[in-house]
């Protein structure tokens, strides 16, 4: 039986029969530590269940007390209840290579520790189906007892670390205990879904409001030692999201979002809707560059996406950073525009100077107008941006890298071979649409000059219905 060292106390009885029953499958001379965390110095803690030090490696062993029939895929578990969740790999990825580092900070001879996942399923009747390359990182004790003991199931090949064993424990049990974060204002936390150092995003449910749906919670960090000027900008810039929301309303194609509120001091939260299986259209793109995408359904992503955006420019809301990571669409056909961090108000001065703009819009979708001057940025900047993204999703490529090449050039590069290459494969466009059409319509959305390009989302619309 490994050597247990709690370094905090169990969840509850679920975890803590988890720990035990994996310390008695594993070499008396292991050491378990468990329900510890590890500070970066910026944002929440980083929290930890189980941390085994075994002969090749520190296996980080994230504890799951899920039932049943588990199916999913790299983003998204389904539950045999109904239930979906995020896929807890990635997060736990993350929380071992922080491990690693801190590790190897703690005592630099440890630097060649190498620091494996295992997603422990506690209850040996769970069975997990999922569409994930790293699905072999979930398994149940029995499982994970056998995994830790072959060194032929690391990814690499490693060192033997049994002779650093203890130095190792030495530097995990100095950690913290753990203190996990179980509710939130009026929510109970589901699950932690992705951590930075300024956000922290959790899934949770009202407490006492039973019917409302799962609802994502954006924690945002304040650092108490900025200087005073960049703590107010930085409550600015966490608020001014907020003020565009409040003005553009509910809308079946902008995501919605509840009040801001402060908790623990030095922190702001965010609720914002929760859409299920939902995927930031950037991850589809980079999968298959579309490319898995019917033809009906990338007109649809693009149709859905303006009529959003249709309804910011009616409320006097420009998004001014569109481009795929803000736009959430998922199987079931919803499309949602979020991320206006950096909208522009109409009407309102904007309170970012515009070097500190340039550095966080994205030059390979921006208008080159609001790249000039960010500003400027109203309806045509969105169309022009919008624009990118269609012809991304019909020929898996960028007009451009960089639109400083086309505000030298004075030209967007739209390429109708390309397009027509794209809607020639087999099933990729539909029978009526023609490309000479499909490239009309992009490069009238992408015209360099802002009298070329089209005046409105409803003209959009309108010749977007007309390509199937």
């Amino acid at each position: 039986m490994a050597i247990i060292e709690a370094v905090g106390s169990p969840e509850n009885e679920s975890e803590a029969e988890a720990i035990r029953r994996l310390a008695a499958l594993l070499p008396d001379d292991w050491l378990l530590l468990h329900n510890f965390e590890v500070c970066t110095g910026r944002g929440l803690p980083y929290e930890y269940d189980i941390a085994v030090v075994g002969d090749w490696a520190v296996y980080h062993v994230e504890v799951k007390g899920y039932r049943g029939r588990i199916h999913g895929d790299s983003r998204t578990w389904t539950m045999d209840n109904g239930a979906v969740l995020p896929s807890p790999i990635p997060l736990a990825n993350k929380k071992s290579k922080i491990l690693a580092e801190r590790i190897a900070s703690g005592n630099a001879a440890l630097g060649n520790a190498f620091v494996e996942t295992i997603v422990l399923l506690s209850d040996d009747r769970a069975r997990a189906s999922l569409r994930d390359p790293q699905a072999r990182r979930v398994l149940n004790t029995a499982e994970a007892a056998l995994a830790m003991a072959d060194p032929a199931w690391l990814p690499v090949k490693t060192d033997s670390i049994a002779r650093r064993r203890i130095d190792i424990g030495r530097v995990l049990v100095d950690f913290a205990p753990s203190r996990k974060v179980k509710s939130i204002g009026l929510y109970d936390v589901v699950a932690k879904i992705a951590q930075h150092d300024d956000l922290t995003v959790f899934l949770a449910n009202h407490r006492h409001v039973r019917t409302r749906p799962a609802t994502v919670l954006r924690v945002h960090h304040l650092d108490p030692y900025l200087p005073r000027e960049r703590r107010e900008r930085r409550v600015e810039a966490i608020f001014h999201d907020q003020d565009a929301m409040r003005l553009v309303g509910a809308h079946p194609n902008v995501m919605r979002t509840g009040d801001v509120f402060a908790w623990e001091g030095d922190q702001f939260v965010e609720p914002t809707e929760y859409v299920e299986d939902g995927l930031p259209l950037s991850l589809v793109l980079g999968k298959g560059g579309g490319g898995d995408l019917p033809w009906e359904r990338k007109v649809d992503v693009v149709r859905k996406a303006a009529a959003g955006l249709r309804h910011c420019h009616a409320n006097g809301v420009v998004h001014r950073d569109l481009k795929p990571l803000h736009i959430v669409v998922n199987p079931a056909g919803v499309v949602k525009v979020v991320g206006f961090d950096l909208s522009r108000i109409r009407g309102h001065e904007d309170f970012r100077d515009p070097e500190e703009l340039r550095r966080r819009l994205d030059p390979r979708y921006v208008a080159p107008e609001a790249w000039i001057e960010p500003a400027a940025a109203d309806e045509q900047a969105d169309i022009f941006s919008l624009g990118v993204v269609f012809y991304e999703l019909v020929t898996g490529r960028h007009p451009f890298e960089d639109v400083a090449e086309v505000i030298e050039g004075g030209a967007v590069p739209v390429s109708t071979g390309s397009i027509g290459r794209a809607m020639a494969v087999p099933g990729a466009a539909d029978p009526g649409a023609r490309p000479k059409d499909v490239k009309e319509v992009i490069a009238r959305m992408c015209a360099f000059q802002r009298e070329a390009r089209y005046a409105s989302m409803d003209q959009v619309m309108e010749d977007l219905a007309l390509l199937g």
